[in-house]
């Protein structure tokens, strides 16, 4: 091999080699980095996820516990069942007519397709929408279904109903005590699996090619349980044989496992994927995206970089055989003087003594070292190109942090943070009055009282806003309730808060109501407080709490002789922010009466006003 040949080897070889190795760490570390990313990121939907779906069914674990001890049930279903040979009788349509009352409100209210009686046998003795053609009512005669619903509350399977909407559904259902606590059948909630499907199915967050589902054991199967994405009609139909090599996660997840990982999904692509099994419901949960998807970005920096190797390399090859030819041509001629001396040509010179000639090669080895110097710096310019690409990789990648980061803190100040810059404006104008008192004049020192009335409206605003949203949450707990004794210490307080008031309080006594006593202290107070707040400029005012017997159910009522209003504008005084009076008449937050409806429809009740401008209100409600 000739030393041209080798020279130019060797210069590609110290080229490539370095820049490869080089790019080889550079790309590992990068997928390494978007791989823990991914997991991290996939984690937080997966946990998201499954708090949400466990909230769901422990809210519709609550709506099912509240129904089973519903009076007008515990009374009726016997009655249904006695009847349901004859259904045609005055007592069988008088009891479906109470029924239909309480429990139509129940399911509209909240958001139920339907509310089912049934016998100790699973037979259907009444159902809140008749119409409906339910499939899955098919499951009230399979024995285990009716043997863990004596136990305590039971959620079936999901099954698709065939009817007009064709939904995906479930049934919660638990046992029912007649008023003497012996066994009388079963109450059953109809559920619309559509909102909790499109939670789990909602990809945000999961890129292109994400996707999140939900499966369960089926034997040594997995069963898909919500549409897939390259497959929408798999729900309730497709399934995956255990230890296949497809469908992996699904399959983890479904046998009670919690992890992440890169795998096998369902449809044989390699996905990074999050898993968890939801024990309460039996269910795997699993999110994932696409590791083309995912690693898409490291693939196209290996390309570029890629490229630029090819053409430093194609650069340092030209250069090389360039360089060859400077370094070989004067050692050629010093051969061929050599030669020529050699043979006897003593005419030949090629310089005297060696310093001539080692300066030739000097200055040879000089453009060799020149054209080296050439080579390392279009090197470093290759190397700092990958790092340029690279630095700006970890730049991506701690934008994605610093988002997740931004949307913990945002999540955490929502809920724990509100008060803590209201309490920072009240207290500096506190300081303000205090301290600069001498400095302010009368309009400056009523700017900064209305702004301190501001931040405690804004306050008692959260306060409310909290309290209507734990409402829905709270797990009620029915037992004998004294409203009398209750109504009492709320007329106490009120008159120990305003000593000067010129008012009366009426409180009858033997008021007992079935339900839960803090829900009702709450109801009470909200209304005692309405009561008291618009009847202040009436002198000599009556605030009156009784009951009364109106068709077999007990209607209870608080009554005021206050300002009244307009009873045109009843139907918005229970939704939020709602107000008929302005803030400088009275002031409030709009939330009380929502917060009222609210409990009393747990409760399975109504509660409505009737009103007169300038002459009082009268709040009426029942409780189921």
């Amino acid at each position: 091999m000739s030393l041209k040949t080798r020279l130019i080897i060797l210069f590609i070889t110290f080229t490539l080699v370095p820049l490869a190795i080089f790019g080889l760490l550079i790309f590992a570390r990068a997928e390494e980095i978007i791989t823990t990313v991914r997991i991290a990121q996939l984690n937080n939907i997966a946990d998201l996820k499954k708090d949400k779906i466990e909230t769901f069914f422990k809210e519709r674990a609550a709506d099912v516990r509240s129904a089973q001890k519903f009076r007008n049930i515990r009374r009726n279903l016997p009655v249904l069942r006695r009847n349901s040979g004859n259904r045609t009788s005055p007592e069988f349509a008088r009891t479906t007519k109470e029924l239909d009352d309480q429990l139509g409100t129940y399911q509209d209210s909240y958001g139920y397709l339907n509310v089912i009686l049934a016998d100790p046998q699973g037979g259907v003795v009444y159902a809140s929408n008749p119409g409906r053609d339910t499939a899955g009512l098919g499951q009230l005669h399979d024995d285990n279904v009716l043997a863990g619903a004596r136990k305590s509350i039971y959620f079936s399977d999901v099954f698709f109903s065939e009817g007009a909407a064709g939904n995906f559904e479930m049934l919660a259902m638990a046992p029912v005590q007649d008023l003497g606590n012996s066994p009388a059948g079963f109450v059953v909630l109809e559920i619309n699996m559509e909102p909790i499907f499109n939670f789990i199915q909602d990809a945000t967050g999961l890129g292109g090619t994400g996707e999140a589902l939900i499966a369960r054991k089926e034997g040594e199967k997995t069963l898909y349980l919500s549409p897939l994405k390259h497959d929408p009609n798999a729900a309730l139909q497709r399934t995956v044989t255990f230890r296949g090599k497809i469908g992996v996660p699904a399959q983890r997840a479904v046998q009670g496992e919690n992890g992440s990982g890169v795998l096998a999904d369902y449809t044989g692509k390699e996905v990074i994927a999050a898993w968890r099994y939801i024990p309460s419901l039996r269910w795997g949960l699993v999110t994932k995206i696409d590791a083309e998807e995912a690693f898409g970005p490291v693939r196209a920096l290996k390309t570029m970089a890629m490229a630029v190797g090819f053409f430093v390399v194609l650069f340092g090859g030209v250069v090389a055989i360039m360089m060859s030819r400077t370094f070989t041509r004067p050692i050629q001629a010093l051969q061929q003087g050599a030669e020529a001396i050699a043979a006897g040509d003593l005419g030949r010179r090629v310089g005297t003594g060696a310093r001539d000639e080692i300066g030739l090669l000097g200055r040879s080895f000089d453009a060799m070292t020149e054209a080296l110097e050439r080579d390392m710096t279009g090197r470093k310019k290759a190397e700092e190109e990958v790092r340029a690409l690279n630095k700006d990789l970890e730049h991506h990648v701690r934008q994605l942090e610093e988002s997740n980061r931004e949307l913990e803190a945002f999540s955490y100040s929502v809920s724990h943070d509100l008060r803590s810059p209201l309490r920072s404006i009240d207290g500096f104008s506190i300081a303000l009055l205090e301290d600069q008192k001498d400095k302010l004049d009368a309009e400056g020192r009523d700017y900064l009282d209305r702004i301190r009335g501001a931040t405690q409206r804004m306050a008692q605003l959260i306060d409310d806003l909290l309290t209507l949203s734990r409402v829905a949450r709270f797990e009620m707990k029915r037992e004998r309730v004294d409203l009398s004794a209750v109504a009492a210490g709320m007329a106490a307080q009120l008159r120990k808060n305003d000593p000067g008031r010129s008012a009366e309080f009426v409180i009858a006594e033997g008021c007992i109501a079935y339900g839960d006593e803090r829900l009702l202290t709450v109801v009470l107070d909200n209304l005692f407080a309405n009561a008291w707040k618009f009847s202040e400029h009436k002198p000599d005012s009556v605030v009156e709490f009784g009951a009364e017997l109106r068709s077999d159910a007990v209607v209870y009522f608080i009554k005021d002789t206050g300002a009244g209003f307009d009873m045109a504008y009843a139907d918005k005084l229970f939704n939020p922010f709602q107000r008929l009076h302005k803030m400088s008449e009275f002031p409030g937050t709009g939330i009380g009466l929502a917060t009222v409806k609210r409990i009393i429809n747990r409760h399975g009740g109504r509660v409505w006003i009737e009103s007169e401008l300038n002459k009082g209100t009268t709040v009426y409600f029942t409780l189921g």
